[in-house]
């Protein structure tokens, strides 16, 4: 799955005039929302081109990957406002660059260029504007080659113990091979690897 914007941005962010209207309850669950692209068993990838900011940054943030333009902007303004960002965007930057650049970049406003995303781990790839589209296609040609079943599960452990003690981690990783060996795509794998073919995923 992919998630982009329109008009050259992904997104500039919330509709800011609504926030003094909105219900209580609606914006303290607007976090369950964003964070769909996470609990999505598909892979996600976010294709970013110029602003990201705000709301949309922190969906982005709940992508599997990040693929930006050079010319992208992102950051988390919320803090001009005498709010702070509330759809992840606190704990999901600190956990992907580190508690001080969170800092940074939440309590300063600051934007963080494209370039300081892939040096910081937040985006998988920056290409030019003009080969945006090409990237996320790659991208897409590479995850779909792959077993569905195996994806899916990665994405899984990956997101629920990124966070977790080690041997929480270790367990929950060992569970998840046991389950993935007694599928149709891990035999599939291992006979085509043998018999030095490309693999035919089912996703089962």
């Amino acid at each position: 799955m992919v998630l982009t914007g329109a008009g050259g941005t992904f997104t500039a962010g919330g509709d800011i005039a609504s926030f003094l209207s909105a219900p209580v309850d609606e914006m303290t669950t607007l976090a369950f929302n964003v964070a769909s692209p996470e609990r999505c068993t598909k892979p996600v990838i976010a294709r970013i081109e110029g602003y990201c900011l705000g709301v949309g940054f922190e969906l982005a943030l709940a992508c599997d990957f990040r693929i930006c333009s050079e010319d992208a902007q992102l950051g988390l303004p919320e803090i001009g406002l005498g709010m702070i960002p509330g759809s992840g965007g606190t704990q999901r930057l600190a956990r992907l660059v580190g508690l001080s650049r969170a800092k940074d970049v939440i309590m300063r406003r600051k934007r963080i260029s494209a370039e300081d995303a892939l040096a910081w781990g937040l985006a998988s790839e920056v290409v030019p504007a003009e080969g945006l589209d090409e990237a996320v296609e790659r991208v897409i040609a590479e995850l779909s080659a792959l077993s569905p079943v195996a994806l899916a599960m990665a994405k899984r452990v990956l997101n629920h113990v990124y966070d977790a003690p080690l041997h929480v981690g270790l367990d929950l990783e060992g569970l998840a091979y046991g389950v993935l060996k007694s599928t149709d795509d891990f035999r599939e794998g291992v006979e085509s690897f043998v018999e030095k073919r490309p693999p035919k995923f089912q996703g089962r």
